[in-house]
């Protein structure tokens, strides 16, 4: 498959990365990165030898959530929201099962659904100086336009209360309070973020855990259907 949104690396080993590729628009979310996500974790997710796949962005945000342009499209059909909301739903799903796993590098700001993609990674590390934000930082916010599926999963990631207080002030949060709360593993200085990703990957790329393990990490450690909005 062609991506237009992504960039992928693969060589044919062990390793994948799968590079959020539309700096330019602050790697905002739309119709066709959302489709092409969807598509690339069930391609990576097949391939046997495969052991880790990262998720990391081009430029200089990770994800500012769902493109504004996209957004008014939203607005004025309710069957595009709705197919909208249950591909992003589709898409978080698709992370959190992939048979391989996913370690989200997050280089910096990450808002809305953006968030939704690092609490459904298996893994996520953060630089530093990266920032936070549940709801996207819109001045025109109308409710039931932009998909909200990521909610749940970034409730289960770093608990109810404080997500709910997030979403209420729409304030910004540094990586290490991400860390506190638990939407990350680790926030670290932003040279070192590439080191610690290394690093995780050297150790997921020793034995295949999650194929070994898989039932007793989604039947013991998550909810019995694997969904955090069970």
């Amino acid at each position: 498959m062609t991506y237009h949104t992504l960039q992928i690396e693969h060589g044919g080993g062990m390793l994948a990365t799968v590079w959020l590729n539309r700096p330019g628009q602050y790697n905002v979310l739309d119709s066709r990165m959302l489709d092409e996500l969807i598509a690339v974790f069930a391609e990576l997710g097949a391939i046997a030898q495969l052991r880790a796949i990262v998720l990391a962005a081009r430029g200089p945000q990770f994800c500012l959530g769902i493109d504004p342009d996209w957004r008014q499209q939203l607005l004025a059909n309710a069957a595009d929201r709705c197919g909208a909301e249950a591909r992003l739903a589709a898409l978080l799903q698709a992370i959190h099962a992939c048979a391989v796993p996913v370690v989200a590098k997050v280089q910096g700001d990450c808002h809305g659904a953006g968030t939704g993609l690092v609490a459904a990674c298996d893994i996520a590390l953060a630089a530093g100086h990266a920032g936070f934000r549940l709801p996207e930082l819109q001045p025109d916010m109308q409710p039931d336009v932009a998909p909200v599926a990521h909610i749940p999963w970034v409730a289960q990631a770093m608990g109810a209360r404080a997500t709910r207080r997030y979403l209420l002030t729409a304030e910004r949060f540094s990586a290490f309070e991400a860390k506190q709360f638990g939407l990350v593993h680790e926030a670290v200085a932003a040279d070192a973020l590439d080191e610690r990703a290394d690093a995780i990957v050297a150790a997921l790329l020793q034995a295949d855990r999650k194929k070994v393990f898989g039932d007793v990490i989604w039947n013991k450690v998550n909810k019995p259907t694997g969904s955090p909005a069970a």
